[in-house]
């Protein structure tokens, strides 16, 4: 079968590689369909890892013998150790990650757990793609809604770092949320325009001006995103590091100066679990058409390589892989 191999660092490539065939108990072969382009992907293919690897976890595949679509939750967990007993299953001690230290979705068929799969039944199944990044913002934005009674406004001002496919999620869950009575902003650097942002009704800040917000939640992951959101964060706020920083990157602010602006910082890693699957595919359910326009660009698995080492996604939109195309 065909798949997309990375082998070290920037060296991935389009390879035929042995169908998968032998399963283990509770296992089954899928049939892959779409993968969603993840920025994770573009970082592992910067870096690379440690043994060669099918990356791909925003997967949708059909299974032998049963109708519909399903999405894969890429996260296996042992469910035996403390942080799973405690449903922190992201952090379990005996992680599986498919597309991260496992093969993956970047190919024509994949081995997976019967009950990593969750079905879905949309008008167009590609949308299934954004089930897995839209889980684990459900995950963030359940910690940041819990971190709002640290701060000094019941309706605070939020400024959102970040138009790419994280930022444009938190967003839409914030603005949809009961439990959020506050203003949204939201500031990109790219001049492209963000058409999602008019339909929410948000307004797109140019130039933010420091000390004006309560909550900064940083979703690009880059290291000038963190510092402008440490800047601009008013004293007795909250940051929230929602992107994905390189590994390598250092926290631009002091022990010393945090606690003098009495800055609460937060992180949200991945989170997808069975509750958070099912609750992005409430979403994605009831407002189908909002999340259409968050498709950008389908490639097919050949073009995939070229996309990995020359990053350059639509604004505000996930790429997808067609195994079809």
């Amino acid at each position: 079968m065909k798949a997309v191999v990375l082998s070290q660092a920037n060296q991935i490539e389009v390879r035929q590689v042995p169908t998968p065939t032998h399963i283990k108990e509770g296992e089954l072969i899928a049939d892959v369909k779409y993968v969603g382009v993840c920025k994770t992907d573009q970082q592992l293919t910067a870096t690379g890892l440690e043994q060669e690897c099918i990356l791909g976890h925003e997967v949708v595949c059909s299974v032998p013998n049963q109708t519909g679509y399903f999405a894969l939750n890429n996260e296996i967990s042992c469910g035996k150790c403390s942080y799973c007993l405690e449903g922190l299953t992201s952090h379990c001690l005996n992680l599986r990650e498919l597309g991260v230290n496992e093969d993956g979705g970047y190919a024509q068929k994949m081995c997976v757990p019967q009950n990593a799969l969750h079905s879905f039944n949309f008008p167009k199944p590609v949308l299934g793609v954004l089930i897995e990044p839209l889980s684990c913002a459900v995950h963030g934005i359940g910690r940041i809604l819990a971190s709002l009674k640290l701060l000094s406004s019941a309706k605070p001002k939020t400024l959102i770092i970040g138009g790419g496919i994280s930022g444009t999620l938190i967003t839409y869950l914030l603005h949809n949320s009961s439990e959020y009575q506050g203003q949204i902003s939201l500031y990109d650097i790219t001049p492209e325009p963000l058409h999602w942002l008019e339909k929410l009704g948000i307004e797109r800040v140019e130039k933010p001006e420091p000390d004006q917000y309560h909550l900064v939640i940083e979703c690009s992951g880059s290291s000038g995103g963190l510092q402008m959101a440490l800047d601009l964060v008013r004293k007795g706020g909250a940051v929230c590091a929602y992107g994905v920083p390189k590994p390598d990157l250092a926290l631009p602010i002091t022990p010393h100066e945090l606690f003098m602006r009495e800055i609460t910082l937060l992180t949200s890693f991945a989170g997808a679990t069975d509750s958070t699957i099912n609750t992005a595919i409430a979403y994605l359910q009831k407002d189908q058409g909002f999340f259409e326009q968050l498709l950008g660009k389908f490639i097919s698995l050949e073009k995939l390589p070229t996309e990995l080492t020359n990053w350059s996604p639509q604004p505000g939109t996930r790429t997808v892989v067609d195994l079809e195309a």
